[in-house]
């Protein structure tokens, strides 16, 4: 006991030096008054333990319990960063000064003679013990709720109001269970007291400011671990109570305590309905708003972009994040069709209610207005008479459950409308719903919107592609045209010719061949796919397209290389038409067009030069490779640009030069087949 006495007042005069020297720093207008007075408050607590008086004894740890609430009232009042989360915590402080001061009562009333002494104790106990839990939830709930750039000093205060509370944890739990080493145990409190000087020193020298952030988390996640240590203190008094008990009816107490406790938890913990009553609740007494709107938006940002990987459609998507807002079980999704019905485009959840037969639905006129009008429309089942499908005289075809209407508004214009079934707590709406549900409905507008126009814009690529493809093909007709014209006219001349003959049906047959080629090009899975690459004979091609053509007259083949190229076949002899064509279109009648074919640098170079007009080199650079742009009279301009778009898909390039009145030479580059094998 000597040990205990010299531990006692060394912790007295520790703390009254402490508040001493604080003061001594000047107190100003921050935090310092209430740190000094919770200072006071441990040196009266631990000189309260050299007296035998059990009023001085509650009365001083009564007094320290409320300073340090006083103090951490003052700390967080000024700079949490909402009024509403201002009021969280004062609410937190206030319940957590009703069980001190419950618990100094209980201790000053409970009188060691009587028979129910032992159960005033375990009450006292019981309730010093959910101090200890209140106390060290709300400060870890305030360390971590402390912004990155908030100094050392508070954190350090946290943490040792946090040890002071976690000892005295321990202690009431083991007192509660009925250990006797309870008792020896009380002694390391002012132990722990005296160790926590050093903290307490370092921490009231730092003038430091900083930022609370309390959350609606939080908030919550307090409340259910008071809850669940209500809960097992409850138990552990009702356990205790059994055996204190002297009367017969002593056991059969207990065991309808126990049950009854048992049946609270099991109802709390499976019934959804009692939890969304309990939220409620809580919302309404704790909080200023009703939403937390920072944690609304982001879920509903997760769940739009469908971030946990669900799997749901977007019209699906957008339904259910409507439907969260007001923790409705189900919802309908319904796009407009005319001025005056919908059409059901999605259900998420929707199950066994009913829905309109044929998938159209109309709204009463009255209901119609306030929903084009962006207004939320509250569907009780007096209105929901009304809301019938397209045939109104059918109530059978009437949607089930519907709760709520929320109109999807984007530019002033209603795309859509939202229904919501009934939350399993049904509730009167009011003006924070409203407003929540009318911005969460014009955001899901926009990505609803956006989606749409995707699809229309992948519907119109779709169009400009085959239109695309369509002008190629037009150009490619011209030729094939122009080569039965020239056929046609030779016919009369020449038809008795034998050697006509045979080249009019070698002509006949490929202009044949090139139609279906162009009619299966028109084919969406044909379109300048990728072949495989294979190994060209250039001088074979080249002989291929040269007596190809009708009209040989200003055609020739120069030089040959005898190379091997590596690409697509079918697309390099298109190309090598089009340049062939274009040439011959560009040159008098009398003016040569040479196909050649070299090897150098490891390339295969096949050139079409001609002596025609010539191309200036500003439009060489800006229109020549350019669809619909063209220097030939009646030109399509598209031969050069799809030839380009040939060569280089298959890993090749496509040079000109050209001098204006003196032609142009077209050079197709492609890798020597021996290089890539």
């Amino acid at each position: 006991m000597v040990v205990l006495f010299w531990i006692l007042v060394a912790t007295g005069v520790a703390y009254a030096m402490l508040a001493a020297w604080r003061v001594s720093l000047g107190t100003g207008r921050d935090r310092a008054p209430t740190l000094v007075l919770a200072f006071v408050g441990m040196a009266a607590w631990a000189v309260s333990g050299l007296s035998q008086d059990l009023l001085l004894i509650v009365g001083a740890q009564l007094f320290r319990n409320l300073a340090w609430l006083v103090y951490l009232a003052n700390a967080t009042h000024p700079f949490a960063d909402s009024s509403g989360r201002r009021t969280h915590s004062a609410t937190v402080l206030g319940a957590l000064s009703v069980f001190g001061a419950v618990a100094a009562v209980m201790g000053l009333i409970q009188a060691p003679e009587t028979p129910g002494a032992m159960t005033w104790a375990l009450v006292t106990i019981a309730c010093r013990l959910l101090l200890a839990i209140g106390f060290i939830i709300y400060l870890h709930n305030l360390y971590n709720g402390l912004t990155s750039n908030s100094g050392t000093g508070f954190r350090l205060i946290l943490f040792a109001l946090g040890m002071l509370n976690a000892y005295d944890l321990n202690l009431y739990t083991v007192g509660l269970l009925g250990y006797h080493v309870a008792e020896p145990l009380s002694i390391g409190r002012p132990v722990l007291a005296l160790l926590l000087v050093p903290l307490f020193l370092v921490a009231a020298r730092r003038r430091e400011h900083w930022k609370i952030a309390l959350s609606r988390k939080a908030t919550f996640q307090s409340l259910s671990l008071v809850a669940i240590g209500l809960y097992f203190v409850s138990m552990s008094i009702v356990a205790r109570s059994g055996t204190t008990l002297e009367t017969a009816a002593g056991p059969a107490i207990a065991i309808g305590a126990v049950l009854a406790l048992s049946a609270l938890g099991a109802i709390v913990l499976f019934s959804s309905r009692t939890r969304a009553w309990l939220k409620v609740i809580i919302v309404k007494n704790l909080f200023r708003h009703r939403y937390d709107y920072r944690a609304e938006w982001l879920r509903f940002s997760a769940t739009i972009s469908d971030s946990k990987g669900s799997a749901l459609s977007l019209e699906e998507r957008v339904v259910k994040a409507v439907a969260d807002v007001t923790e409705s079980p189900a919802g309908l999704l319904l796009m407009t069709s005319d001025q005056h019905a919908f059409d059901v485009a999605a259900a998420w959840s929707w199950g066994h209610r009913a829905m309109p037969g044929n998938g159209v639905v109309r709204f009463p006129e009255v209901e119609r207005a306030q929903l084009q009008q962006g207004l939320i429309t509250t569907l009780d089942p007096e209105t929901r008479n009304t809301f019938a499908a397209s045939d109104q005289t059918d109530d059978s075809e009437a949607i089930g459950d519907a709760w709520v209407a929320v109109p999807l508004i984007w530019l002033s214009t209603m795309i859509g409308v939202v229904i919501l079934a009934k939350p399993r707590l049904a509730r009167a709406l009011d003006w924070e719903d409203f407003d929540l549900l009318k911005v969460i409905g014009q955001q899901a507008a926009v990505h609803l919107s956006d989606a749409h126009k995707q699809l229309e814009l992948e519907e119109a690529r779709r169009f400009e592609e085959f239109n695309r493809r369509f002008a190629y093909i037009i150009h490619d007709i011209k030729n094939v045209v122009s080569q039965l014209s020239l056929l046609a006219s030779n016919a009369q001349q020449h038809g008795s010719n034998p050697k006509f003959q045979a080249e009019m049906s070698r002509s006949l047959t490929s202009a044949v061949q090139k139609m279906n080629v162009l009619l299966a090009r028109l084919s969406p899975d044909r379109v300048l796919q990728s072949a495989t690459p294979e190994s060209i004979d250039i001088d074979r091609l080249i002989d291929t397209v040269v007596t190809g053509r009708v009209d040989q007259r200003s055609l020739s083949i120069g030089l040959r290389s005898g190379a091997q190229a590596r690409g697509d076949l079918e697309k390099l002899k298109l190309a090598l038409d089009h340049l062939v064509q274009n040439a011959i279109e560009a040159s008098p009648a009398d003016q040569p067009v040479v196909v050649s074919a070299t090897a150098e640098n490891r390339q295969c170079l096949i050139t079409v030069a001609d002596k025609g007009i010539g191309m200036s080199a500003d439009f060489i650079r800006k229109g020549l490779f350019k669809p619909f742009v063209s220097t030939k009279g009646g030109g399509f301009g598209i031969g050069a640009a799809e030839a380009k778009a040939l060569v280089t898909g298959m890993g090749g390039s496509l040079r000109v030069t050209s001098t204006e009145g003196h032609g142009s030479v077209f050079t197709i580059e492609l890798p020597l087949s021996d290089v890539r094998d």
